[in-house]
């Protein structure tokens, strides 16, 4: 090898460990944080000095439609102005026909070349002779951007100058990734922590030590420690219990469980003890995170605030223990009242059988059927409301009722009752009370003024709702009322014991009472019409 060669090896052998200096200064600066514009100037420098030329990046605007300049060294600023926002595409100048095509565009003499010919004044005012485009490309095989060397006389880029230039476009194409990526990862961080520190629920991440690793403002007010799994100060400020009311030791809190592999959702409640002292119920969720290799290498825990849901179940239940307490009072009352009416019926019953003198008999015994109405009317009232103290179905009550009064007072073969109610009328147990004495009075008298000796006949009893009001029908098809009867009289002013006890039960429930003659069948028959509000 002769002088000149060695010399030129010398050279290239210098060239690329300038070239390499420079790739390995730009990675390290761009890894240490520093800005993308300021490791391309020094690539872009580098570029220049190994050329003997001008070099600029130009970089791809969001629009895909242009190109803006990123980076220069040694072109003038007019220049570079000039330059910025060039259009891509096969008829623009270099740079922007090797954006479009995705190859390197050479041009030996910007005089002679008609796509600069519009520029022609500028290259002659800025010693432009001859321009060098290369694309920058992602590994996508996304066009980025392009490297362009400008040089002061014509010339073409031999093989160093093209290795040149090719290390210096692969080293840009990797920093903008690298800067494209770390913007992307910090607006994720961004939106992922503005995410956290609005959630309404206390998140936190913990290591396999159990130290929390992050945490959002929530998760903050209940502990900035680590697990209370694994710290004692932390585990004395929450309590769980299981469901016999032992507590739950710290080995089994939600991310005890959690570092084990398990999923704890929704969750464990637990009592947590604030700084102030004051103690709140708390929901605890957590889930155990693994890395690729399915590894456990931490925790995530989610704290929600059930307090006010808890404290209301707590008040629920103690509502509905009372309940049932006053309930059984209440069933056990009834029991007793049913019990005075079997009582009062067997003193009224012995009474009857010493009672000698026919008025005081026809007294004693019109007392002795009340008392058995009564009690079949208790009876009825207790059963329906076993399960609900507060309200009933109305139909069932009544078809009860009717089958008692049925079986009681009713001989088939002379009298049938008909109970036409509608189901899902929803009744206070007191209204029905009253509702179930009138409905056995009027059945009662229907039973023993209505039909003669030979007579047979039908009462029907029939209820429904009518807008805001409830309306309860007691017909009959007998002989019907005497003369004068149709209208009503105030209680006390001559008519029986029977409508007299009506009457009053009509008050109590605020309602209306009417009768009329139906005219059944060719008898008048009678018809008691209640209107009352529900």
């Amino acid at each position: 090898m002769d002088d000149h060669g060695a010399e030129r090896d010398s050279g290239g052998v210098r060239r690329s460990e300038r070239l390499l200096l420079a790739q390995k200064t730009a990675l390290e600066r761009a890894i240490g944080g520093a800005g993308l514009d300021e490791v391309l100037a020094l690539l872009v420098r580098a570029g220049a000095e190994q050329l003997g030329a001008r070099a600029a990046i130009f970089l791809v605007n969001e629009d895909g439609l242009t190109l803006r300049l990123g980076v220069a060294a040694g072109l003038p600023d007019s220049c570079a102005r000039a330059m910025d926002g060039s259009a891509i595409g096969p008829q623009a100048l270099s740079c922007g026909q090797a954006a479009h095509s995705g190859k390197r565009v050479v041009v030996e003499n910007v005089a002679l070349d008609p796509h600069w010919a519009p520029h022609h004044a500028l290259a002659r005012e800025h010693g432009i002779a001859a321009c060098w485009s290369t694309p920058i490309r992602a590994v996508s095989g996304a066009i980025l951007g392009t490297f362009t060397i400008f040089h002061a006389v014509p010339c073409v880029p031999g093989p160093p100058d093209l290795e040149t230039v090719d290390l210096l476009t692969h080293t840009v194409a990797l920093l903008i990734e690298r800067d494209r990526t770390e913007r992307e990862r910090q607006s994720s961080e961004a939106l992922l922590s503005s995410v956290l520190e609005h959630l309404p629920v206390g998140v936190a991440v913990y290591d396999a030590q159990g130290r929390t690793t992050r945490n959002n403002r929530l998760m903050r007010d209940y502990t900035n420690g680590s697990l209370p799994s694994a710290d004692d100060r932390e585990a004395s400020r929450w309590r769980a219990f299981h469901p016999d009311g032992r507590p739950v030791e710290r080995k089994d809190f939600s991310g005890a469980r959690a570092l084990r592999g398990e999923i704890v959702v929704p969750g464990m409640d637990f009592l947590h003890r604030a700084a102030d002292g004051t103690e709140h119920w708390t929901r605890v969720s957590a889930a155990p995170l693994r890395d690729g290799d399915g590894r456990i290498t931490g925790v995530v825990a989610v704290v929600s605030d059930i307090d006010a849901e808890k404290r209301a179940a707590q008040g629920l239940a103690a509502a509905l223990d009372e309940a049932r307490r006053s309930e059984l009072v209440a069933h056990e009352m009834s029991h007793r009242i049913m019990n005075s009416f079997q009582l009062l019926h067997g003193l009224v019953s012995m009474q009857t059988a010493t009672v000698t003198d026919p008025a005081a008999r026809k007294a004693v015994e019109q007392a002795f059927s009340r008392i058995q109405a009564m009690a079949l009317v208790q009876r009825r009232l207790f059963e329906a409301t076993r399960n609900d103290l507060a309200t009933l179905d109305a139909a069932d009550y009544l078809q009860r009722l009717g089958e008692s009064l049925t079986g009681a007072f009713i001989d088939s073969g002379r009298c049938t009752l008909v109970i036409d109610a509608a189901h899902g009328i929803p009744m206070p147990a007191a209204q029905a009370s009253s509702m179930g004495l009138i409905v056995t009075e009027l059945v009662l008298n229907a039973l023993k003024h209505a039909f003669g000796a030979q007579q047979q006949g039908t009462v029907t009893v029939r209820f429904e709702a009518c807008g805001n009001d409830r309306r309860l029908t007691v017909t009959d098809d007998g002989t019907g009322l005497p003369d004068g009867a149709g209208t009503m009289k105030p209680a006390g002013s001559g008519q029986g014991m029977g409508m007299t006890l009506v009457h009053g039960l009509v008050r109590q429930l605020g309602g209306k009472l009417e009768i009329d003659r139906p005219n059944q069948g060719g008898r008048p028959g009678t018809r008691f019409v209640l209107t009352f509000p529900a």
